[in-house]
């Protein structure tokens, strides 16, 4: 009697060369069993031998293992993915916006001015730019769930550490390590994309993750203004552990590593620091890589300008309650879901080059018109708000844009430049909210300022890009 396989997993037959007894090939019926595989019994065919089902093991993943069979991953075509790596996009914007509304109340618990107190927001993203600097190679070498993993255990960790700091010193070298923890596991999800998808399915998926990402700014100054009237500004701190932990568990049961497979053994056995210099300075030659990084360092720039201002702004200078400068805040930050939807919606219509081309000159526009305002004595809310809403809706088309562009020729460094990508983004918004926290006077007029001055890099790049692109073209055309 031959045995006829019904139906056969892939992934379990990868692990066929565990299952073969030594000295001897193993028969049908214990493949099928060991596999669990459906069989039912037919005559003799030649697709019914050992032989056909260990042909599977050429086609599979080599990640795929034994221990792999009993787990259901969430599979990368499902909505669920993209939302997953959006969560874990959105631990940055999570982690500071959750804190707006507890400014005023930490300023007061440490006797401390307005300016140290949005240090926190400063210093954590100084550390998230360093985190992916550090821990990009090491996903390109050891895969990036361990690095996800690692990242999420570091981070609440770190967040609990925030809610029992008693002095702003201590407070601030915790907020630093958390920014580090955020960066090894948020940085990822870009590389990830890049892993599983290409061409307009990446741009598209891309977009996504930051729809998901943009939910954060939208509900985590309201959930931080309800935290505050269930305590003090410690709680804000412990619930982000209490996040970072569901996000660890989210990660070690339903995502499936992704990271390629080096080409030859001895790529996988370089020295790791060795090879991080390496990938930086491939990513570091591609001008295509830098001008998009740089122009997504300003976007974001403009965006965090508003975001370490609006505080200061809405509640001190403006006599806002937190509640309401929470739902505010909401409102603003729904300008960057609506833009990253746009995305994802018009790319194939009008093509990703019109939209960045045009989101970047309108946030500089519009940061322009919000500083002429302001300058003038502009006190409306309605005012400030509409054209912060604007800026936002040009920085949800431009960062996932500028994302997707500058790993879209990264080859197989995608871990390390998007490591870079997301450092340099942290870095135009850490430089933006130092410049707000030391502007004196006019609180509006500095925020603006600062919106207004990074919108006008973002130009200056557009600028550079476009004789780039020219360049390219002429070359194009003389061969």
């Amino acid at each position: 009697m031959r045995w006829t396989v019904e139906r056969a997993s892939p992934v379990a037959a990868a692990s066929l060369p565990r299952l073969r007894p030594s000295g001897r090939a193993p028969t049908s019926r214990k493949i099928a069993a060991a596999l669990d595989i459906t069989c039912i019994p037919s005559m003799p065919s030649p697709c019914c031998s050992a032989k056909c089902i260990a042909s599977w093991y050429t086609t599979v993943s080599p990640n795929d293992t034994l221990n792999d069979m009993p787990r259901r991953y969430i599979p990368s075509t499902s909505p669920f993915y993209i939302v997953m790596l959006g969560l874990l996009s959105m631990l940055p914007p999570l982690a500071t916006d959750i804190g707006l509304p507890a400014i005023p109340a930490l300023q007061a618990s440490f006797g401390i001015s307005i300016g140290e107190a949005t240090r926190t927001l400063t210093v954590f993203l100084l550390g998230f730019s360093v985190g992916p600097i550090l821990f990009g190679p090491l996903s390109d070498r050891y895969g990036r769930k361990p690095v996800l993993l690692f990242g999420l255990a570091m981070f609440s960790a770190a967040a609990i550490g925030c809610a029992y700091a008693n002095q702003i010193a201590s407070l601030l070298l915790v907020r630093l390590i958390q920014g580090v923890a955020a960066g090894a596991a948020a940085s990822l999800p870009a590389a990830i994309v890049r892993d599983v998808f290409s061409g307009h399915a990446a741009l598209s998926r891309q977009s996504y993750v930051a729809l998901v990402n943009a939910v954060a700014p939208l509900v985590a100054p309201l959930f931080g203004a309800g935290l505050l009237q269930l305590g003090s500004w410690r709680v804000i701190y412990a619930c982000l552990g209490v996040i970072g932990f569901v996000l660890l568990l989210l990660c070690l049961f339903g995502y499936k590593e992704t990271r390629p497979q080096p080409a030859t053994p001895a790529q996988n056995q370089q020295n790791v620091f060795r090879s991080a210099i390496g990938a930086y300075a491939q990513v570091l030659k591609n001008k295509h890589y830098l001008v998009h990084a740089a122009m997504l360092a300003a976007s974001f720039g403009t965006m965090f300008a508003y975001i370490t201002g609006s505080s200061a702004v809405f509640i001190d200078m403006l006599g806002l309650s937190s509640a309401a400068y929470g739902g505010l805040f909401a409102l603003t930050a729904a300008g960057t879901m609506l833009g990253a939807f746009g995305v994802g919606r018009l790319a194939r219509r009008w093509g990703t080059d019109r939209l960045l081309i045009g989101a970047v000159i309108g946030s500089a526009v519009v940061s322009s018109a919000l500083l002429i305002a302001a300058t003038m004595g502009a006190h409306s809310v309605v005012l400030i708000a509409g054209c912060v809403l604007l800026t936002n809706v040009c920085a949800g088309i431009v960062m996932p844009n500028a994302t997707h562009q500058a790993l879209s020729s990264v080859g197989n460094v995608a871990g390390s430049a998007s490591a870079l990508l997301r450092s340099m983004q942290m870095l135009g918004g850490a430089s933006a909210g130092a410049l707000v926290g030391v502007m004196a006077g006019n609180q509006l007029a500095g925020m603006a300022a600062v919106m207004t001055l990074s919108a006008i890099v973002g130009l200056g790049v557009l600028f550079v890009r476009q004789l780039l692109v020219s360049r390219s073209a002429n070359v194009g055309l003389s061969h």
